[in-house]
């Protein structure tokens, strides 16, 4: 059994060694032909068709991409990157479904992998399991708390759902790590809206104006709080 898994993991061959330094360099077509040299005459090397499918993944060659690294979970079922990878290759070619079950998979190999949690938030998102969603972002933020954008992705999940005041407080602790963001002051503005909120809304849409006197969505909303009657959309 060690045997194998050395096989499937470890190479001394000089083109996985020269496919690394040609990574380095930048080289990814080059490194791509080493590493194909070593799966040649090694097929078991689960790590290099690894490597191999983050070389495509990373010049945009989804397809070839996709198929590395599905030969990588094959012979490396239990190393959560390798399906983390995969999940997020399938996610580039809007295969959402496939996506969120590879990212399920990272999970049940590793509950902590806080990065799966996130893009099932994501991946949910885009699938219309809205709860879900909240669910996986919730995690993140509880887990870590500086973890910004998932608190901005929560809380526009919050107010897809009509969780308005959990929508709020979403922006608002964007807004103490950042205050310069302009779409979490328009949401902000949306949430309190929702709410009926007209003083609190008008105030977030002025502020996003302010950094960013382009974000249309903002004077929409103070369109329809009777401000900037005159702008045309």
């Amino acid at each position: 059994m060690r045997g194998n898994k050395q096989q499937q993991f470890d190479s001394d061959n000089p083109d996985v060694l020269a496919a690394y330094q040609a990574e380095t360099n930048g080289d990814y077509l080059e490194a791509i032909e080493h590493y194909k040299k070593a799966l040649a005459e090694n097929p078991n090397l689960g790590i290099v068709y690894k490597h191999c499918g983050n070389v495509y993944y990373r010049i945009g060659m989804l397809k070839e991409a996709v198929e590395y690294l599905e030969k990588a979970t094959e012979l490396l079922p239990n190393f959560p990157t390798a399906h983390y990878e995969l999940g997020l290759a399938y996610y580039r070619q809007v295969r959402i479904r496939k996506a969120i079950n590879e990212m399920n998979i990272v999970l049940h190999i590793d509950s902590e992998f806080l990065m799966a949690h996130y893009w099932l938030g994501i991946l949910n998102y885009h699938y219309g399991h809205l709860r879900d969603a909240k669910k996986h972002y919730k995690i993140v933020t509880e887990k870590n708390p500086s973890f910004t954008i998932a608190y901005f992705h929560l809380g526009n999940t919050n107010l897809r759902l009509g969780y308005y005041d959990e929508a709020i407080d979403n922006f608002k602790t964007v807004l103490k790590n950042n205050e310069e963001s302009p779409a979490s002051w328009t949401l902000l503005g949306d949430a309190y809206l929702n709410l009926d909120k007209k003083i609190e809304a008008r105030r977030c849409y002025q502020k996003a104006l302010e950094l960013d006197p382009d974000d249309r969505k903002a004077m929409r909303g103070l369109n329809l709080l009777n401000d900037f009657n005159e702008v045309s959309f």
